[in-house]
């Protein structure tokens, strides 16, 4: 008799540290939406253990993992096989275990789109500007570009580092904190402002008040300094949160090689959100 039993799916999130991950809650969310029967564990590992990643992915029958700070970049140089818009990007946040063989995916450039897609916000022909020069601009250089921004600007204090993103993405501009043109959009990308921090904010009202709308990927707090900031300089405001849950609906259409409503996500943003208000 041919069993009628769903295979359950192991899934997971991988990083140095872990204990604050809301990655389990939102996926078992969208597990049960789906009505979809499996796991997603929390794997903390050190750097020395990385190499091991998949033959421990194997032992377990983890098909997928999300790969948090500071990983993403070893995953990147690790997988099998790279996704364009993964290798383009220079990160990954995603990989995907299927018949032994690893490949890597970034989500993150879908969810930072998607957030400011259902906040009505529409990047093409608009002059943005990102703060920060870290990792996760990368994914918001490359998601605005594709989506038709007129122009990307990165403001930040790390010289180095802007070149770098210069050199990866001949088309933005890069200038410092003190020199931000006007736009359309500004968005941070930094950890200003992050929970316990509270209070601070990258860039001041002066600054703030160049554009129509400011936006956060810090969620903790929900309304950081930056935006309550802009809020009081009457801009259109976006928190951080949604990228985080609609990224997760993106590693979740890779891992069930399916096309999902990202409006899943809404009632689980407005439920995490109530937490960090």
């Amino acid at each position: 008799m041919i069993s009628t039993k769903k295979k359950e799916l192991h899934l997971g999130v991988l990083g140095k540290k872990l204990g604050h991950s809301l990655s389990p809650e939102i996926h078992a969310d969208l597990f049960r939406q789906q009505n979809l029967s499996g796991s997603y564990e929390k794997y903390e590992m050190s750097r020395d253990d990385l190499p091991h990643l998949f033959e421990f992915m194997k032992e377990h029958n983890i098909t997928g993992l999300n790969v948090t700070i500071p990983y993403k970049e070893d995953l990147f140089q690790m997988v099998d096989i790279l996704d364009d818009h993964a290798k383009a990007i220079g990160a990954i946040n995603t990989v995907h275990l299927k018949d032994g063989i690893s490949y890597g995916y970034n989500t993150d450039y879908i969810g930072v789109t998607s957030m400011l897609k259902k906040a009505g916000f529409n990047l093409s022909g608009k002059h943005t500007v990102i703060i920060g020069s870290g990792g996760a601009s990368r994914a918001l250089i490359y998601g605005f570009h594709i989506n038709g921004a007129s122009s990307i600007t990165i403001a930040a204090r790390n010289e180095e580092a802007k070149e770098l993103l210069k050199n990866q993405f001949p088309y933005i501009e890069i200038c410092t904190l003190n020199e931000i043109p006007s736009g359309d959009l500004i968005i941070n990308t930094t950890p200003v402002g992050m929970f316990p921090n509270v209070g601070n904010s990258a860039v001041g009202a002066d600054t703030i008040r160049k554009f129509k709308v400011a936006a956060d990927i810090v969620y903790n707090p929900l309304i950081t300094e930056f935006l309550r900031i802009a809020k009081k300089e009457n801009l259109q405001i976006i928190t951080g949160l949604m990228m985080l849950v609609d990224q997760a609906i993106g590693s979740e259409e890779i891992w069930l090689e399916k096309k999902l409503d990202y409006h899943m996500g809404d009632s689980i943003h407005a439920e995490l959100a109530k937490r960090f208000l």
